[in-house]
């Protein structure tokens, strides 16, 4: 019997140990996870190339209600070529709550709306506006799932920068509560 029930506690441990990774399955965003702890080391040297992802010595933007902004420079290789500059991590006592990832704007939009496509499937809402500077529309699409979101902004204002935003409703609850509205954005 002693064996049998050590048998049973590791099989338990082991449940436990995996049950997080396999909650997070779908909120990995450029191999950094939803909810899970912010972990990525500070980037060496003085030089923007990199050979995995890693965060820039900028200084943390820390906000009075708890949250803490970093930017993560990515590989070259492996990272999709519509990401545009570096990252936007922002985490809350140490978890990562949202990723922001800037794109190429309109140029990039659509090939930005098929990889979230095949990630999340089809947006729950979709539109599109047109844009002066463009003859072709902005898209915007968004995607709701159970504990986390998913945005699209094909441009915003300029026709050369775009937006994926990547957050947990925890998040989006807690920006709206301490941070005002920006002009122009959506209170969806």
């Amino acid at each position: 019997m002693r064996s049998a029930e050590k048998l049973l506690l590791v099989a338990c441990t082991l449940v436990a140990a995996t049950a997080p990774v396999i909650a997070a399955q779908g909120k990995s965003v450029l191999g950094i996870e939803l909810g899970s702890r912010f972990l990525l080391p500070e980037c060496g040297g003085g030089g923007t190339a990199t050979s995995r992802a890693c965060i820039n010595s900028d200084p943390v933007v820390r906000k009075p209600w708890g949250a803490e902004e970093y930017h993560v420079a990515l590989p070259i290789a492996g990272t999709p070529s519509y990401v545009r500059g570096e990252v936007k991590v922002i985490t809350v006592k140490g978890i990562v709550e949202s990723v922001q990832i800037g794109t190429w704007g309109i140029q990039g939009q659509s090939l930005v709306l098929t990889a979230l496509v095949s990630q999340y499937g089809k947006p729950t809402r979709a539109r599109q506006q047109k844009h002066p500077l463009s003859k072709e529309p902005t898209q915007f699409a968004d995607w709701d799932m159970a504990d986390f979101s998913v945005r699209l902004h094909g441009s915003l204002g300029s026709i050369d920068w775009g937006l994926i935003d990547v957050s947990t409703h925890r998040y989006r609850k807690l920006l709206s509560e301490h941070e005002p509205r920006q002009p122009g954005t959506s209170s969806r």
